[in-house]
């Protein structure tokens, strides 16, 4: 055989070995055959070819070696040993703490329900028969009083009391017509007037003559 063909099967052998042992951790025997299957296959260039090709070898092998381990360490992820060593980063909201409960709490907007202990501003109320953390946006509210969900904070709901609905009231009615503020004026009976009489029609006969004069 050709020195020609040992050189390009060692170093061919030595970059295979190198991956093997960043796919199978060897506690550096894989690593210690790829070396040295390297090292003879440039020494075979020096030693058969020449200097030239010995200084060829020694610039291709320093461009494959980084190369292969980079591929190597690109690819090592994926595989099944690489998973289990290296396992992908979680995602940013896995990172949250008590996620599975504050997605839960979303569940709570928008629904009514009482609080089972004064909230200064914190506290617990009692939504869909569950007692759960909460935190009030208006100020005190005292306990059995109605509450309402509108949001989240941390592990606890934000809650505000029910506002009540004005009742429409109707208007009251009149009074009646026969009040003497509101009824109008009716028109008194006009009664006769007596005929009065002059002073030459009273008869002075009738009045008696006072001690008899």
């Amino acid at each position: 055989m050709s020195p020609l063909f040992w050189i390009t099967g060692l170093l061919f052998v030595g970059l295979f070995v190198m991956v093997l042992e960043v796919f199978i951790p060897s506690g550096g025997l894989l690593g210690f055959v790829s070396i040295a299957a390297i090292v003879a296959a440039v020494a075979t260039a020096f030693a058969e070819q020449g200097i030239g090709s010995g200084f060829l070898v020694l610039a291709i092998t320093a461009v494959a070696v980084p190369a292969t381990l980079a591929i190597a360490f690109h690819l090592f992820p994926s595989t099944p040993l690489g998973r289990r060593i290296m396992p992908s980063p979680p995602e940013p909201q896995d990172l949250v703490p008590a996620k599975k409960q504050r997605e839960r709490l979303k569940e709570f907007v928008g629904r009514q329900g009482r609080a089972v202990t004064d909230l200064v501003p914190w506290g617990q109320v009692e939504v869909a028969e569950e007692r759960i953390e909460a935190v009030s946006r208006a100020g005190v509210i005292s306990s059995e009083t109605r509450i309402e969900v509108v949001g989240t904070e941390g592990r606890a709901v934000v809650v505000r009391t029910m506002q009540s609905k004005p009742e429409l009231r109707a208007f009251p009615e009149p009074a009646d017509n026969t009040s003497p503020i509101h009824s109008s004026p009716e028109k008194s009976e006009e009664k006769p007037i007596l005929s009065a009489k002059t002073f030459e029609d009273l008869e002075f006969d009738d009045f008696e003559n006072p001690s008899g004069a």
